[in-house]
C-alpha cells in the first residue's frame, strides 16, 4: 500500500492548476453529434455571434471579450452561446501559461505574501499593495477572467469558472452542466498541498456528479475532461491523498469520517446498476466491513483490481 501512497499526487486536472492539464477541445461538436452546424437564428443574433469571434481568437482581447459576451450572450441562439462558452473557455486555458509565469517571478510572489488573504479578489488583492507593478498584474489578471489560488506556499492564477454562471442560461444542456461542475470547483478546490481539503461526502458527491455527465453527454466537447475529473475523485474515494490518506499509515484503519460517509452514502442509495463507482464502492465497504475496516490482502487485491492507480 505504500506503494500506492506514494503514487498519489494532488490532482492538478481541477481548475486546470498546471498549465497544460488539458489541451483545449475543439468546438466543433459541441454536445452535438460530428458534422451538425448551428441555427441561423436571426440576423441579429448572426451579426453578434459573427462579432464576437474576433475577440475569441486573441487572449489579448479577453477583457473586451468577456465585456461584450456578458452584455450580448442573451442575443445569440443556444446553439451559438454554448461555442462561445466553450471558445472563451479555451482562451482562457492556452493563455493560462504565460500568466503563471509572469505571477512566477520571485519579487511577485513576495508581494503576494504580504497582501493575500483568502477569498480576495484579484481586485482587492491589488488594490491592497503599494507595489504598482504587481497592482498592474494584479488588476489586468483579474480583467481577463482570472482568480488567484495558492498551495504549498506558491501562489498562481486560475481560471475563474463561477464567472461563467452567467452563462448558464444561454448554453446547451451539457455545458450547463459542465459549467455547474467547474465552478463548484473553482469555489472550492478540492485538494491542496497533496491532501484533500473537502469532506469525504463531498468527494463521494463529486465523483457522482461527474459520473452523471459522462453518462448523460456522452457526446459532449467537454467529456475528456469531466473524465480526467471524475477519475481523479475515483481515486480520491479510494485511496485518499498523501496527507489524507483513507487509511491511517501507522495502523492501516480506514479513516472514521470518511467510513461514515461511505457507510451512510450506500444506506441511503437504492438501486446501484447505473453507477460503476456505486458499485465499486459497495464491494469494497463489504471487504472492510470483514477486515473490521483496516487494510489488509483482500482490502489491497480489490482495489489493485477494481481501482488501479495507473
Amino acid at each position: 500500500m505504500k506503494k500506492h501512497r506514494l503514487l498519489i499526487a494532488v490532482f492538478a486536472v481541477t481548475l486546470g492548476l498546471q498549465a497544460g492539464w488539458a489541451a483545449p477541445a475543439p468546438v466543433h461538436a459541441a454536445g452535438l453529434p460530428a458534422g451538425a452546424t448551428p441555427a441561423a437564428g436571426s440576423g441579429h443574433a448572426a451579426a453578434v455571434y459573427k462579432a464576437a469571434l474576433p475577440l475569441l481568437a486573441d487572449s489579448a482581447k479577453l477583457p473586451q471579450a468577456i465585456r461584450y459576451l456578458n452584455a450580448n450572450m442573451y442575443a445569440v441562439t443556444e446553439y451559438q452561446a454554448t461555442i462561445l462558452v466553450l471558445k472563451l473557455e479555451n482562451l482562457h486555458k492556452s493563455a493560462l501559461p504565460a500568466w503563471e509565469k509572469r505571477f512566477a517571478s520571485q519579487s511577485v510572489q513576495r508581494e503576494l505574501e504580504s497582501v493575500y488573504k483568502p477569498g480576495s479578489s484579484l481586485a482587492e488583492l491589488a488594490a491592497r499593495t503599494k507595489n504598482t507593478a504587481v497592482r498592474s498584474l494584479l488588476s489586468s489578471a483579474g480583467e481577463h477572467g482570472y482568480k488567484l489560488e495558492t498551495a504549498e506556499g506558491t501562489y498562481f492564477p486560475v481560471i475563474d469558472y463561477a464567472a461563467y454562471r452567467k452563462y448558464k442560461m444561454y448554453v446547451m444542456d451539457d455545458i450547463r452542466d459542465y459549467i455547474t461542475i467547474m465552478s463548484g470547483e473553482s469555489d472550492l478546490p478540492p485538494s491542496k498541498d497533496n491532501g484533500l481539503v473537502i469532506a469525504w461526502s463531498e468527494v463521494t458527491a463529486r465523483a457522482l456528479s461527474t459520473e452523471q455527465f459522462v453518462r448523460s453527454h456522452p457526446k459532449s466537447n467537454r467529456l475528456p475532461a469531466i473524465k480526467a475529473l471524475h477519475e481523479a475523485y475515483v481515486a480520491n474515494t479510494f485511496y485518499g491523498q498523501n496527507n489524507s490518506p483513507l487509511f491511517h499509515y501507522d495502523n492501516g484503519e480506514m479513516d472514521l469520517e470518511a467510513q461514515k460517509a461511505y457507510t451512510g452514502l450506500l444506506a441511503k442509495t437504492g438501486k446501484l446498476e447505473n453507477s460503476p463507482y456505486l458499485q465499486k464502492l459497495d464491494g469494497f465497504m463489504k471487504l472492510l466491513k470483514e477486515s473490521g475496516y483496516k487494510l489488509d490482502d483482500s482490502v489491497e487485491a480489490y482495489l489493485k483490481e477494481k481501482v488501479p492507480l495507473s
